[in-house]
């Protein structure tokens, strides 16, 4: 048996079964979203917390600054879809809040900012002072 770190603060019963529903935490959002927003006033909190989400921003070419404004941007007006317990690495695992925000994306083939949706996992590490990003990624 793997013994997890939980690397979030919220530690509640991590699952013993990796499947999509196994995954799933049932308490609605995990994240008030006043603290996330308290949070975000210094953009240096936020990490990228795997090696795909660092890709995913990466390719978006988001800056600490930009992430702040789309977190922002999907608590206050985007669409919280569930809550889910993420890998993020071998060992250590976190609770994350999921939500999709739609925000205007340079497309170059279009040649143009296009409104597309973004997905965002992310929670709020153990000691309440950074926030782990998990996934950044548009819609496929």
């Amino acid at each position: 048996m793997v013994n997890n770190k939980i690397l979030s603060h919220f530690k509640d019963d991590p699952p013993t079964e990796w499947s999509d529903a196994g995954r799933r935490i049932g308490a609605g959002l995990l994240y008030p979203v006043e603290e996330i927003i308290r949070l975000l006033s210094n953009s240096d909190v936020i990490r990228a917390s795997t090696e795909k989400c660092r890709n995913d921003i990466q390719a978006l070419e988001l800056d600490n600054e930009e992430l702040a404004r789309l977190i922002k941007n999907a608590v206050t007006g985007g669409r919280y879809r569930k809550s889910v317990w993420c890998r993020l690495s071998a060992k250590a695992i976190a609770a994350c809040d999921d939500y999709v925000v739609i925000d205007k994306t340079w497309v170059e083939a279009a040649h143009k900012e296009i409104d597309c949706e973004i997905y965002l996992k992310f929670a709020i590490n153990s000691n309440g002072k950074l926030l782990l990003m998990v996934s950044c990624h548009l819609s496929t």
